[in-house]
């Protein structure tokens, strides 16, 4: 991601994690999604000169997506990347898809767990984070759209970020969702396209189909998390003992 500031241009390059995603299936990508769209609307083929035109409908697939993964702790928006500090650096812009909420830093160079401040504590504790001596970074702060790192970086680590996406830096990219999700996202953009073309009878039924199936993610998610969790919270005791695992 690239922040413009007072000094100039904040330049950070976030990787994916992870090269693993779901079955494709029949709907493996935007070009697909469109087609699934476009099977329902029964009007021909859709192309940039139609009503609704296929831009239209990547539009409002991309809302679907964000729409999804705006749906509070579901499991599939979560998303790891990770990128190289520079020494003495000690602001970093978050990803582009960064949605609030939930983030977890990792210094995977130094095995280390980074704690996350609340900003009037960090501000408090740590006016100016320059004056702190580079080192390994152990605790960060997230201020808008960036982390903050004390002590700045000694050198090239490369940090492990955990957090809950938007969906929109991933406008055609449907391979973090299921199968099954990703036919409700379509049945989003059919209903928007059937509301594009005043036929508000057949959008309100799709309207109903999507909000049935986010109704149904949400009880799924919960499901997977209690199965899970199996019924126990981590003590302080045992997440401490755990930090000290490789240290």
């Amino acid at each position: 991601m690239s922040l413009v500031i007072a000094s100039g241009t904040l330049d950070t390059v976030w990787s994916e994690f992870s090269l693993v995603s779901f079955s494709t299936s029949t709907l493996a990508d935007l070009s697909a999604c469109i087609g699934e769209v476009e099977s329902k609307l029964k009007r021909g083929t859709i192309g940039a000169s139609t009503t609704p035109s296929d831009v239209d409908i990547a539009r409002w697939l991309d809302r679907a997506k964000q729409e999804l993964a705006e749906t509070k702790n579901y499991t599939f928006r979560k998303r790891y990347v990770t990128a190289a500090t520079v020494a003495s650096q000690y602001r970093y812009a978050l990803p582009t898809d960064y949605g609030g909420g939930r983030l977890s830093i990792r210094d995977i160079t130094n095995d280390r767990q980074i704690l996350i401040w609340d900003e009037a504590l960090f501000d408090a504790k740590f006016p100016d984070p320059s004056e702190e001596n580079p080192d390994e970074p152990s605790i960060a702060c997230i201020k808008n759209m960036e982390v903050w790192l004390v002590p700045p970086p000694a050198g090239a680590y490369t940090l492990e970020l955990c957090y809950d996406r938007t969906g929109e830096a991933t406008a055609t990219d449907f391979t973090w969702l299921p199968v099954i999700e990703r036919f409700r996202v379509c049945d989003f953009a059919t209903a928007e396209s059937f509301s594009s073309l005043h036929d508000f009878d057949k959008a309100q039924f799709y309207y109903t189909r999507w909000e049935k199936g986010i109704g149904k993610a949400i009880r799924a998610d919960g499901k997977r998390k209690w199965a899970r969790m199996r019924y126990q919270a981590i003590s302080g005791l045992q997440a401490y003992i755990a930090r000290g695992n490789q240290g």
